[in-house]
């Protein structure tokens, strides 16, 4: 008996042993891991500073190229966007000297001290400079906007020119024609109808063992289709 408990001790000690070791190993690359992410946050550090620095200097360089300066009002505020709802950067003190970069609806892109953001007109003392600088950036953007609406136009036809097309190839030339007139029939589909006359106000739906039933309520107009077919209307 007393060598069973021996044996039994044992085999304890050298599980215990086994399992401290476990740990040890466990802590020991823990400590490896806690390493590797310190060293990465050193990295990280750096790379911020890095960055931090390069922009610092892309404001100097922005700063030091602009001649055009304005005396802000008591109470000018600096904001990260251009927006009654921007958030805050910083407080300006009365008379202080910020450089003007740009202009966006309403607000001006300035630096002051290194720290760059947007601020409302009505925080400046307006003089010449400013005034033409704020004009010129209006006619520029109603250019940009116009630019806009252009290219909008131009990818709309093209758009429309490809529709066209597709149409053309399911359809043929001469069916397509009446569809663009706005022309119904009964015979054509469900698809037809919405290229002629365009989505329905409202739609009326029902299934049975004969099929599907549709109907569709224009403004003075309704469209009865079979199983996706145009077999009667209404006006």
């Amino acid at each position: 008996m007393r060598k069973y408990i021996f044996l039994i001790l044992i085999f304890s000690s050298i599980i215990s042993r086994a399992q401290q070791n476990e740990i040890s190993d466990l802590e020991n690359k823990k400590k490896e891991i806690l390493n590797q992410i310190n060293n990465l946050n050193d990295s990280i550090k750096k790379i911020e500073l890095t960055i931090n620095a390069i922009k610092s200097n892309e404001i100097r360089k922005m700063i030091s190229d602009s001649t055009l300066k304005v005396i802000v009002r008591k109470g000018a505020i600096l904001k990260k966007t251009g927006s009654p709802v921007g958030e805050l950067i910083t407080t300006l003190s009365e008379g202080q000297e910020v450089v003007v970069l740009d202009y966006k609806d309403g607000y001006l892109g300035v630096c002051s001290d290194y720290n760059c953001g947007f601020m409302s007109v009505t925080w400046i003392k307006k003089n010449d400079k400013i005034d033409e600088f704020i004009k010129s950036k209006k006619v520029e953007e109603k250019e940009l906007r116009q630019l806009a609406i252009e290219q909008k136009l131009k990818d709309q036809k093209e758009q429309y020119a490809e529709l066209e097309k597709k149409y053309i190839e399911i359809f043929g030339q001469e069916t397509y024609n009446k569809l663009k007139k706005g022309l119904y029939w009964t015979g054509m589909t469900r698809e037809m109808a919405t290229i002629s006359l365009g989505s329905p106000n409202d739609k009326n739906r029902s299934v049975g063992s004969w099929g599907v039933h549709e109907q569709w309520v224009y403004d003075n107009l309704y469209l009865y289709f079979e199983n996706g077919k145009l077999t009667s209307y209404q006006n």
